[in-house]
């Protein structure tokens, strides 16, 4: 088995191009050309030398896009790395055996195989959609427009599609060039049009954020409990007493205690709501106790509730979706001896219940750090009456790096898929809020203390995008098209296999 250099190469600059336009250094343009090289190794190689440069890909993007976890969880990070990396190698020899049998249509097939990948993401407890191609776009105002319709997925399928089509124009003929300019101008066109006909309107509703710029070797420090909670009572008090304030939102855990379970923390906060005429919205650590015949074992939870102006408690969140072996080792309840391995991870357990908070007529959901990058969870919240999206995240984990710029970019087109505000508050940035057409009004960046308060706004006729409605109708017909052609490419392997 012989392996070319050059194509160990080509994988090489499309892993380097494809990180730098993901990472959000201004450099998403990238993005469509990124994969151009991977193509040329595509049309190279065999299924016999594909694996390993495939594997590299994936080593490159998670390695260098997902460095920071090393301040989490340094075998969350390896875990990351190996499975993205097998992830890739065989997702490569699978597009290698396609285009072994498909030549002639391989290119026309490759974005419905792509984002039937990247929708394969989203499934499981294995579940990390990270690097949709889709969000390299963040920053390209009339181009993301289109995410009302298919989501971040039709994005990924344009751009894989224009790398396509400019390797065809540069390869074999011009004539593809026409297609390209088609595309493009269609992309763009309806971007224009939607950015020129949604309507916006400054609703009576009046919200603050706090951002308290937490470092994360002091956040759970118990001499650091009585400080944070001060200075968040002595921010509420600020705001309150400027505006009259409907909400105010506080990041995930930032009350850094179980506050269910403190009496005496619960009824400060409580008072706080009560006495400032304010609802609160707040994340903390939770748990429950169960008892049974042998023992007693304790279920934690990442959480949050919003505490309503007369001091009620209402119904607590619990996070649905958990981070890969950072917040729960995968498989956990399907493999009992992985309860055995100790590795300082918290093994959260998942919450199973879709909560909306109601003000004034106004319903917010809450979702909790890493769920904001999943689509479906924004669209659910949608469908079920939400007037805005919330996000409340604790990145400090990450100190000042890439991760929390890559973070916030991956958020922010739950804004445009569903057309709803977005409002993202973060314990140490990126803060902000974002208009239905993924407009960014207020932001406070990283690593600033900090408070805003704004009017939300939304569209002035309330109607769900398609994307609401119908989901991912589009993502979902492209991974039942990935995975028939993946038992396919099997069954061709096995009877050449056979064969030889």
């Amino acid at each position: 088995m012989k392996y070319k250099k050059s194509n160990w190469v080509l994988v090489f600059i499309s892993a380097v191009f494809f990180t730098l336009s993901f990472i959000g250094i201004g450099l998403g343009f990238l993005s469509f050309i990124a994969f151009i090289p991977y193509l040329i190794f595509l049309d190279n190689s065999n299924t016999k030398n594909c694996f390993l440069p495939g594997a590299l890909l994936g080593f490159i993007i998670s390695a260098a896009s997902l460095y920071p976890i090393i301040y989490v969880r340094i075998y969350a990070y390896i875990g990351l790395i190996i499975a993205l990396s097998l992830y890739f190698g065989l997702l490569t020899w699978f597009f290698q055996t396609i285009h072994y049998k498909f030549k002639k249509i391989f290119y026309l097939l490759l974005p419905f195989l792509w984002v039937g990948f990247e929708y394969f993401m989203t499934l499981g407890q294995l579940n990390f959609p990270w690097f949709n191609l889709g969000n390299t776009l963040v920053n390209y105002h009339y181009l993301i427009q289109f995410a009302d319709i298919s989501g971040v997925y039709g994005l990924s399928f344009l751009v894989l599609a224009t790398n396509i089509l400019l390797y065809k124009i540069f390869s074999s003929s011009y004539k593809y060039i026409f297609a390209a300019i088609l595309i493009f101008l269609l992309w763009i066109g309806y971007g224009v049009y939607r950015d020129k006909t949604i309507d916006l309107r400054g609703e009576n509703f009046r919200i603050g954020l706090i951002q308290l710029n937490i470092k994360q070797k002091d956040k759970w420090k118990p001499e650091m409990q009585e400080p944070t909670i001060k200075d968040y009572s002595k921010q509420i008090r600020k705001l309150t007493n400027k505006e009259n304030l409907q909400l105010i939102i506080l990041p995930e855990s930032a009350i850094p205690l179980h506050l269910l379970h403190n009496f005496s923390t619960k009824t400060r906060i409580s008072e706080l709501a009560k006495n400032n005429k304010v609802n609160i919205i707040t994340g903390f650590p939770d748990y429950k106790v169960n008892f049974d015949s042998s023992k007693i074992s304790h279920k934690f939870y990442n959480s949050a509730t919003m505490i309503d102006k007369s001091g009620k408690y209402h119904k607590k969140y619990d996070k649905i979706r958990l981070v890969p072996f950072g917040e729960r080792i995968p498989l956990l309840e399907k493999i009992p001896i992985l309860k055995k391995l100790q590795f300082g991870q918290a093994n959260f357990e998942y919450g199973d219940e879709f909560l909306l908070y109601e003000i004034n007529d106004y319903k917010f959901p809450v979702m909790i750090c890493f769920e904001g990058v999943f689509p479906n969870l924004s669209r659910k919240y949608s469908l079920k009456g939400a007037d805005a999206l919330i996000v409340i995240t604790n990145d400090a984990w990450f100190k000042n790096t890439i991760f929390p710029v890559e973070h916030a970019n991956n958020t922010l087109l739950r804004a445009v898929e569903t057309r709803l505000p977005l409002i993202r508050v973060a314990n140490t940035g990126i803060s902000y809020f974002v208009s239905p057409v993924g407009e960014i009004l207020r932001e406070l960046p990283i690593y600033v203390k900090g408070n805003f308060t704004f009017n939300l706004v939304k569209t002035a006729k309330e109607q769900k995008t398609f994307f609401a409605k119908y989901g991912y109708v589009f993502a979902r017909l492209c991974f039942w098209f990935f995975l028939v052609t993946l038992i396919y490419s099997f069954v061709i392997n096995l009877f050449l296999f056979r064969g030889r």
